[in-house]
């Protein structure tokens, strides 16, 4: 239930106690049918119940992985790990319309022993048998992943019931493996008429593409450029020139652009640590409380359900990081985005009755840079094979290191090409995507999460510092009712969510930060950090900036130490000139009265396994 855009909170009895849980959402896996009920199922969390079960002898709680890697429903989740025949008892009361909403999985040890018993998970409500599923990823592959499940509750609605947890081996041979329950909770579900497609009421679609800097492409400048489908479609809508991301990596600036808040607010501030908290309210919930159909596909593990980034979202769609081998080596690629529009393609030929929200995250020029063979650039004699293929994993800890490590011209100018391949190669997709789009009855939304560093400023890649080569990143609104033009003022992250929302005619929650960038507003300053920063001495630690059109305002507060930048005269950020900036005063006590005022945010875990997927995208060493 919302008040003025927020949920309330809602309490569950459990055990005699009152659990009071930030309303949020939970979502499942979808068949490849990708068929959605007549009605949109619009569900909150009222209670997590992990919390409330007991003690018992044999469980506890620690991250469990059906499988290792990073893959997709099978990587690490918060669990309660038991033993075959434990039984974890739960007395609630039931709230109406109530859904009983869990995952079950095995962790084997990788044996194929096909004499190994399976697991058995059921749950029993006063005694009756409502969901049994027998898991062993020992003899069946299918089966090394989480299942998510639901139990229907609603006859039980008002009444006080026990609901039992079983596990027990399905078999005599030994259990494939360990056994956990994850993401046990109590969901309010209510139900919402679909707003039906027509092109007086558009769709949106959101295309956020992973590490694309903004002049990189020839619609802001780059020539010749390697994105000419974006530049038609800028040409007949509205591009931002001055956009600018909240952080220089995925998890914070992703998060902003589906919460409509600051890094500070959201909580993923990037100790590489957190998930989304379900009591945020995203576009995504906004959208579906009032009837539009949802969808997301992602191909960065950082935006998954494993970091509650599906939160709104009715079908959220994961893709897995390829894995693969290149001169004997195992290599790791995300899928292309051909594959994201290909699913999404498909779920939109069985849902075009439905007025949607969609959301696309494709990962192309984001590193490894390996472009298809038809736009991959030769590679001049004297490059090493691995700079040649666009993977520079062996040198991701130097990169990060004090002192970091760099390519010689030669070598960086090929990965440059590289990345500008990359970008070609998702742009010939989006022409593929746009062809297949009604262009009558929806809008196109095209942006990025950060950019991505070739040495401007000593380091490669991103994470790190503030400059605008991380910051400064596409905006482009195309479609019904969009007025053609380029707009100069600044814009940011924070605002996509009130503009989307204009767009579908949808409420924004009381308090964000940002505006409707298709409406003229007062100039606002854009506020940016990364807890993971490096100085140009090498010095490491969280960095703070603010930017105006003109200027730019770099702090490392525990560090004492200030950069300075005339974007106007000095746009590369390559004059320091903090000594002697007459505005200086003015925005140091600006962004330190924004980043005193920035909220104590309950953390929210995510356990090891997102220690993994940060590897795998080169975050960590």
């Amino acid at each position: 239930m919302r008040n003025g855009g927020r949920i309330h909170r809602r309490g569950v009895v459990v055990g005699g106690l009152v659990l009071l849980a930030g309303a949020g959402a939970w979502w499942w896996h979808r068949p490849a049918t990708f068929a959605l009920p007549e009605r949109l199922p619009v569900d909150r969390v009222v209670a997590e119940l992990a919390a409330a079960l007991p003690d018992a002898s044999g469980v506890r709680r620690a991250p469990l992985a059906p499988r290792r890697g990073l893959l997709a429903r099978a990587g690490p989740r918060d669990a309660l790990i038991v033993a075959p025949g434990s039984r974890l008892p739960l007395r609630l009361r039931v709230p109406a319309e109530a859904v009983l909403a869990f995952s079950v999985g095995v962790e084997g040890d990788g044996s194929k022993d096909r004499q190994a018993a399976g697991v058995r998970f059921r749950v029993l409500v006063d005694g009756v048998e409502r969901f049994v599923r027998v898991v062993n990823p020992a003899a069946r592959r299918a089966d090394r992943v989480w299942f998510d499940e639901q139990v229907d509750l609603s006859a039980e609605a008002g009444r006080e019931v026990e609901v039992v947890f079983a596990t027990d081996a399905a078999g005599a041979g030994t259990p494939a493996g360990t056994p956990g329950w994850s993401g046990v909770r109590v969901l309010e579900r209510r139900w919402r008429a679909r707003q039906p497609a027509h092109p007086s009421t558009p769709n949106v679609l959101v295309l956020l593409v992973d590490t694309l800097r903004a002049d990189r492409l020839g619609c802001y400048g780059r020539v010749p450029s390697p994105s000419p489908t974006l530049d038609a479609l800028a040409a007949r809508g509205a591009l931002f020139e001055q956009n600018v991301s909240h952080a220089p990596w995925t998890m914070p600036s992703t998060a902003s652009i589906l919460t409509g808040l600051y890094p500070t607010a959201h909580g993923v501030l990037g100790d590489r640590g957190q998930t989304l908290r379900d009591d945020l309210v995203t576009l995504a919930e906004a959208a579906e409380e009032h009837g539009i159909t949802t969808v997301a596909v992602s191909t960065n593990p950082l935006v998954s359900r494993g970091t509650n980034f599906s939160q709104g979202f009715e079908t959220f769609v994961e893709l897995d990081i390829e894995t693969g081998r290149e001169g004997g080596e195992v290599v790791k690629t995300p899928a292309s985005a051909a594959a994201v529009n290909d699913v999404f393609l498909r779920w939109l030929g069985a849902n075009r009755a439905h007025r949607f929200l969609a959301y696309l995250h494709y990962m192309d020029p984001h590193h490894p840079y390996t472009p298809p063979p038809h736009l991959r650039p030769p590679a001049l004699p004297g490059i090493r094979p691995r700079v040649a293929a666009g993977r520079l994993d062996p040198w991701q800890a130097a990169m990060r290191a004090p002192v970091p490590f760099q390519l010689p011209a030669l070598e960086l100018e090929h990965v440059r090409r590289l990345y500008e391949a990359e970008i070609r190669a998702w742009d010939e997709q989006l022409g593929e995507l746009l062809r297949a789009l009604d262009a009558r009855s929806t809008v196109v939304v095209v942006t990025a999460d950060h950019g991505e560093a070739f040495q401007e400023h000593g380091r490669l890649q991103h994470g790190f510092h503030l400059y605008d080569e991380l910051l400064h990143v596409p905006l482009v609104i195309a479609g019904p009712g969009i007025p053609a033009g380029r707009v100069g003022a600044q814009t940011m992250g924070v605002d996509i969510f009130p503009t989307v929302a204009a767009l579908l005619g949808v409420p924004v929650p009381a308090g964000l930060p940002g505006r409707n960038v298709l409406v003229a507003g007062a100039e606002r300053p854009a506020f940016s950090m990364t807890l993971g920063g490096r100085l140009p001495d090498g010095r490491g630690g969280e960095i703070v900036s603010v930017r105006t059109p003109r200027t730019k305002l770099i702090w490392a507060p525990t560090l004492g130490h200030y950069q300075l930048f005339d974007l106007v005269r000095d746009p590369g950020e390559r004059e320091d000139r903090w000594g002697d900036g007459a505005s200086a005063p003015a925005l140091a006590h600006l962004l330190a009265e924004w980043r005193a005022a920035a909220p104590e945010p309950p953390a929210a875990t995510a356990g090891p396994g997102l220690e993994e997927r940060l590897r795998a995208l080169g975050y960590l060493d």
